[in-house]
């Protein structure tokens, strides 16, 4: 691990020299805590437990075996001879390398920086509380319903149709498969009609978008469970439509809704904290952006070459 971080480093070192950083001093051996020892790197009783836990919960216990942990930690001396052999091929100057060292620095930078700054409890209660009495239409439901319906084609002769449809499923001796099965035989819908003609809890404004400002309209004009008694008109054609269930508009609870709101308002604390952050370190780096070479970049990206205007 220390060979690693080393490794990081010294990939940043290899670019053009930063303002002076913080030292990152060699790791001092201690005798009677190594674990194992690669020359002078030693792999410490933190060390391997580190390791562990990176494995996950689930596959740190199979390490519980002495024989599984011995294994492990022999993979990890394979892994600090391959990066001691890594450095001493000067890999930690390979470009691929810098640019993965650097990300991971990065990572390590905005999680000191940020994440540990502004941490889970910096958003209060009353900070909730008063989001939520400010948003509350955010977290209005309209109502909804669910419903089958059997469409047929967008003519005189697909209303009649629709018509003649309707007229047997109004008698109170037709059981409800009945509509299921005409849907599944008469229906030009392909998505619904296997399903008997249901369609899931929709909005009025979802339905609007699919079928039309009409059909919508009278679908939720109808109460739950009706049959409606003429034909439905929408974009798409005529139809045969039954209200199957009604869910009524409603408003979530703060108490539904706290831990969404909360981790909300922390992602908008951090993304805060981080432009002020960046802010202040673009007040200490000078940035030029070169169009030209920009435009240069997305021609050779699309094959398409930029023409210059007149």
């Amino acid at each position: 691990m220390r060979v690693l971080v080393a490794t990081i480093f010294a990939a940043a070192a290899c670019r053009a020299p930063a303002p002076t950083p913080t030292g990152c001093p060699a790791a001092t051996p201690r005798e009677g805590v190594a674990v194992a020892r690669i020359g002078d790197t030693v792999l410490d009783v933190d060390d391997i437990l580190v390791r562990l836990a990176e494995q996950g919960e689930t596959v740190e216990r199979r390490y519980h075996d002495p024989e599984a942990l011995r294994e492990f930690v022999q993979d990890q001396i394979r892994f600090e001879l391959l990066a001691r052999a890594a450095v001493e091929r000067g890999l930690q100057c390979d470009p691929e390398v810098v640019r993965a060292a650097r990300k991971v620095m990065v990572r390590k930078l905005l999680q000191r920086e940020l994440d540990d700054h502004v941490s889970e409890s910096a958003v209060a209660p009353e900070a909730v509380a008063a989001y939520y009495g400010k948003h509350q239409e955010a977290y209005r439901q309209p109502e909804m319903r669910r419903i089958a319906h059997i469409q047929l084609a967008p003519t005189e002769a697909g209303r009649a149709e629709a018509q003649s449809l309707i007229e047997p499923l109004q008698r109170k001796s037709v059981g409800a498969s009945a509509f299921a099965r005409l849907a599944q035989r008469r229906s030009t819908e392909h998505e619904s009609a296997p399903q008997g003609g249901e369609i899931p809890f929709q909005t009025q404004a979802t339905l609007t978008e699919t079928y039309g400002l009409t059909f919508a309209g009278e679908v939720f004009a109808l109460a739950s469970g009706a049959l409606a008694s003429t034909p439905v008109q929408s974009t798409r054609g005529w139809h045969v439509v039954k209200v199957l269930a009604v869910r009524e508009a409603r408003v979530r609870e703060l108490d539904a809704v706290r831990a969404e709101i909360h981790d909300q308002l922390v992602q908008q604390a951090r993304s805060r904290a981080f432009d002020e952050y960046l802010k202040a370190i673009r007040e200490r780096y000078p940035i030029v952006l070169d169009e030209g070479r920009l435009a240069d970049v997305r021609a050779r990206l699309t094959g398409i070459p930029e023409v210059s205007s007149p």
